[in-house]
């Protein structure tokens, strides 16, 4: 009960310095990729929920942070196999947010993911140990969006991770280079002001 308290006073004071502040439910499109992967390495499509919170201190400059499902890997196809990596994140965007024209905004900063789903789809013991995957990732995120007046927001971003997925690879891939994930998301939200 306490911590519900903590949390409340913490909002009470961002809403003291802050103009608005908004919660913002969104879902949306993620076509994410593994970098430094073998040629054969395709986009896996996904999907991502989550809410976000916003907080405007003026008519130019906010700050967004929420929590996310993400669904990223990638998908590998040859003549003889077909597999998907199926690397799934609970995520934490911390972004800074600028208002550059009416409801136009670009946005940056940090994402924080810990790995919940970690499946290659394959039955080969060396190749399908997973223990060798780390389960933290951490990016940074670039992106543009559109807010309308009557709550709804669209967006687009990229994240590039900075923490190498794999914590001890296969013999076989020990000289391909570090491989991060990437990933593309295209999302639709509703801002509720309080």
């Amino acid at each position: 009960m306490k911590k519900w308290y903590a949390i409340l006073l913490l909002l009470s004071a961002l809403k003291v310095s802050a103009q608005e502040i908004s919660f913002i439910p969104e879902v949306g499109l993620g076509l994410s990729n593994i970098t430094n992967s073998d040629n054969n390495s395709k986009v896996r499509p996904g999907f991502n929920i989550g809410m976000g919170m916003e907080v405007i201190w003026n008519e130019r400059v906010g700050m967004g942070i929420g929590v996310n499902y993400l669904v990223l890997g990638n998908r590998f196809t040859t003549d003889y196999i077909s597999y998907t990596t199926k690397l799934d994140y609970v995520s934490i965007p911390v972004y800074a947010k600028g208002y550059v024209y009416k409801g136009l905004f670009v946005f940056a900063g940090p994402q924080f993911g810990f790995n919940v789903v970690r499946d290659d789809g394959r039955d080969y013991d060396e190749l399908s140990d997973l223990d060798k995957m780390r389960k933290f990732d951490f990016s940074i995120g670039v992106g543009i969006g559109y807010q309308w007046d009557f709550g709804l927001q669209l967006s687009a971003s990229h994240n590039l991770g900075l923490i190498d997925v794999w914590k001890k690879y296969p013999d076989e891939w020990s000289s391909s280079g570090k491989k991060y994930n990437s990933i593309f998301q295209f999302n639709v939200g509703w801002r509720i002001g309080f």
